[in-house]
């Protein structure tokens, strides 16, 4: 008989190692289950590449910048640096999905798109020279 701590120690040391998807990793093959039956005791964290809620409409979303990488962060959570390919979601509660790409260098300025669901586009891309917006800016207001 197996030992499940065991099993669930090497399960979490091989997510923590590299055993889920990298940050830059190509996810034209398509989403999947966190586990199938036969991993019942799956407890590594879903592929942030594939995992889908059930129930949630998704597409593969192509998310680059220029002149630069920068760190892309979806509804606050860090998905990867550009570029990248990521299946993004939504539910019939979701007004709308934020994507982030913050500057990985100096000089330039966050950036923030605000995707109104459905649908989601095919690309976006962020120029991180951009000026960064404020409140009281004209260009903000329109």
């Amino acid at each position: 008989m197996t030992n499940r701590p065991t099993i669930v120690l090497t399960l979490a040391l091989a997510a923590l190692s590299g055993g889920c998807a990298t940050a830059n990793l190509d996810c034209s093959a398509g989403p999947k289950p966190r586990c199938d039956a036969a991993t019942e005791h799956c407890v590594a964290p879903p592929d942030p590449c594939r995992y889908i809620p059930p129930g949630t409409s998704n597409d593969l979303v192509e998310i680059e910048s220029s002149p630069t990488p920068a760190a892309i962060y979806v509804d606050g959570n860090y998905i990867g640096k550009t570029p990248l390919k990521r299946y993004l979601w939504f539910s019939s509660t979701t007004r709308a999905v934020t994507v982030v790409a913050e500057p990985l260098y100096p000089g330039q300025a966050r950036q923030e798109q605000h995707l109104q669901v459905p649908p989601l586009p095919k690309r976006l891309s962020f120029f991180m020279n951009n000026p960064e917006k404020t409140v009281g800016d004209e260009a903000a207001v329109r």
